[in-house]
């Protein structure tokens, strides 16, 4: 087996026995949650990826897919009875219904309109939330969603939710992933960088760009159909204008083009959110300031200093190995 082969597998197994032992080594139950959070949020954000990275297609509406996850699954288990994994299905489908709803009327629209009209969509999300109280029970919100169950064996520790969060994250990535390398993600990414091109070529331009809105809708509303057993709780204030520009942050921080940027993101900006919890009254000046600073400085994301990095210390390596080759050269003609 090649050297290098075998030290790629070795790093991959290392890799991944880590993840499986971090609920063992956190110190406190309070960073395990932030990380549960973490695994809930970057589903968001990859979907997001999916449909502002891939197809250029901006959108401040995620927190209302969210809420549709959330409420969808909530209200099944809890009014119905149904089970946690069938009532995720059925919140997957209604927010893939509201991406298709959204996505039709804003087919026409690109730059400031779409992001308006997405804005209106999630507005209209938590508005219906509050004021549909006989279903949503309005301001006050859902109480003792319950816990997911695995062979009867029902899920309730920080632990318990980090293998399932862990299980659904790996299996949005790797689907991230294998879109991305399809003809899907292709014609999605000619769609980003010219659609007219790419309508000229035959490509069917509305119909991908509707189901680049699904996609990312069905991303959040699994997110929020965890979101809701795992928290217990539900809330129009967990879902507002504030929550879509959070993830959106985190999107383009981490790199909207990398599925991995949406980790990275996430991980980036709930650490810094948390570090800087006393600003929390300034949070949208916060969050300007670091798109803004994101756009001058890193265009492509912290997912994109990566490459720079590796390119940078492997230039380093040669001109130390060029200079020790120099040296010993001149030091053996000076003997």
């Amino acid at each position: 087996m090649d050297v290098s082969a075998f030290r790629m597998r070795r790093a991959r197994w290392c890799a991944v026995v880590s993840v499986l032992v971090v609920p063992f080594i956190v110190p406190n139950s309070y960073y395990l949650h932030l990380i549960n959070l973490i695994g809930i949020q970057t589903l968001v954000v990859i979907g997001l990826n999916i449909l502002s990275g891939y197809t250029g297609q901006i959108s401040m509406g995620q927190a209302g897919y969210f809420a549709v996850g959330t409420y969808t699954s909530s209200l099944l288990m809890m009014r119905l009875g149904l089970s946690f994994w069938v009532s995720s299905i059925a919140a997957a489908i209604a927010s893939v219904a509201c991406g298709i709803v959204i996505a039709i009327p804003a087919l026409r629209l690109s730059g400031p309109y779409l992001v308006m009209a997405t804005v209106g969509f999630g507005e209209i999300i938590r508005l219906v939330l509050v004021n549909w109280v006989p279903v949503t029970r309005g301001a006050a919100g859902l109480t003792g969603i319950p816990a997911p169950s695995l062979v009867s064996i029902p899920i309730v520790s920080e632990r318990g939710f980090y293998y399932l969060i862990l299980a659904t994250v790996s299996a949005g990535v790797f689907i991230a992933v294998r879109l991305s390398r399809s003809k899907i993600g292709r014609t999605f990414a000619a769609i980003r960088e010219d659609e007219l091109a790419a309508e000229s070529m035959g490509v069917p331009v509305d119909i991908y760009k509707v189901a680049a809105f699904a996609i990312s809708a069905a991303y959040a509303g699994v997110a929020g159909a965890i979101y809701g057993s795992f928290a217990g709780v539900a809330s129009p204030d967990n879902f507002t204008f504030d929550d879509s520009v959070a993830f959106l942050c985190m999107s383009v921080v981490g790199g909207n083009r990398s599925v991995w940027g949406a980790l990275v993101g996430t991980v980036a900006l709930t650490f810094f959110s948390e570090a800087l919890r006393f600003l929390q009254s300034y949070r949208l000046i916060l969050y300007g300031v670091i798109l803004l600073s994101t756009a001058i400085f890193m265009p492509q994301g912290l997912s994109g200093l990566g490459p720079l990095a590796g390119a940078w210390l492997s230039r380093c390596a040669h001109s130390r190995g060029g200079r020790g080759r120099l040296w010993r050269g001149g030091e053996k003609r000076g003997a």
